[in-house]
């Protein structure tokens, strides 16, 4: 089975792609696409690793699944993180991984409006 990559950026998905290999070892090459793009003056770069069930609890029948989350543009709000650009990486499961990637930005674009609107009251 294929690792799926996607690329959200400001709360939309811009870029998917399947490639082989083992989850760890697409997130460690997707590590130097990231570094690439990363301004380290801007953001810092965070690598996190959720649970599938923890994003989607409606899909813990797929069980112990790991989702990574490459960020590489973060904004720091007090103690809460708008994650701007950022790549998603899980084992390919078809319908099941579109509905987490459209999940995780529409996250990020909620995040982003709540961020807009704290910074326009200012």
């Amino acid at each position: 089975m294929g690792v799926l990559i996607a690329r959200i950026e400001l709360g939309e998905v811009k870029g998917r792609e399947v490639v082989e290999g083992s989850v760890e070892d697409v997130v460690r090459s997707l590590m130097v696409r990231a570094l690439e793009l990363w301004d380290p003056k801007k953001s810092d770069l965070v690598v996190t690793r959720e649970k599938l069930a923890d994003i989607k609890p409606e899909l813990s029948d797929y069980g112990d699944l790991d989702v990574y989350i490459v960020s590489y543009d973060i904004e720091w709000i007090d103690s809460n993180v708008v994650d701007r650009r950022f790549f998603v990486v899980m084992k390919d499961l078809g319908e099941v991984s579109s509905e987490i990637i459209e999940e995780l930005a529409a996250l990020s674009r909620m995040s982003l409006d709540e961020f807009e609107k704290e910074f326009k009251s200012i």
